[in-house]
């Protein structure tokens, strides 16, 4: 196992994550601050309750992403789950890693959109 996935194994237990996607149209990077699991050595999971927000349209015209948490930076290639059982699954950890999302499930509402980070190394 590399310094990284090590250094990310260690960080999966932080609440947020940020990524940077590069804008569709600009090309500009666009980050912002969203909800992560860790999913193996080289993968994180992320999910959206809106599919319409940018990041989510950003990553389906260009998939490279750059993942930061805490001081780990890591470059990666996004790509939005939509088959069961692999949605469901990834649903279900982020559920048991936020409260608020389990409520939300309850609730009714669940995410529109998830997505697998197949991740490279550092940025």
């Amino acid at each position: 196992m590399s310094d990284w996935q090590k250094r990310l194994e260690a960080a999966g237990s932080r609440s947020t994550c940020r990524i940077t996607t590069r804008g569709r149209r600009t090309g500009r990077p666009h980050t912002v601050t969203i909800w992560f699991a860790t999913a193996g050595p080289e993968r994180v999971v992320l999910g959206t309750l809106r599919l319409g927000r940018d990041w989510p349209k950003n990553v389906a015209a260009k998939p490279e992403v750059e993942i930061q948490i805490g001081e780990l930076k890591l470059k990666g290639r996004a790509a939005r789950v939509t088959e069961d059982p692999e949605r469901s699954r990834i649903e279900a950890m982020l559920a048991a890693k936020y409260l608020a999302a389990r409520i939300v499930g309850w609730l009714g509402f669940n995410p529109q959109g998830v997505f697998d980070v197949r991740l490279a190394g550092e940025a």
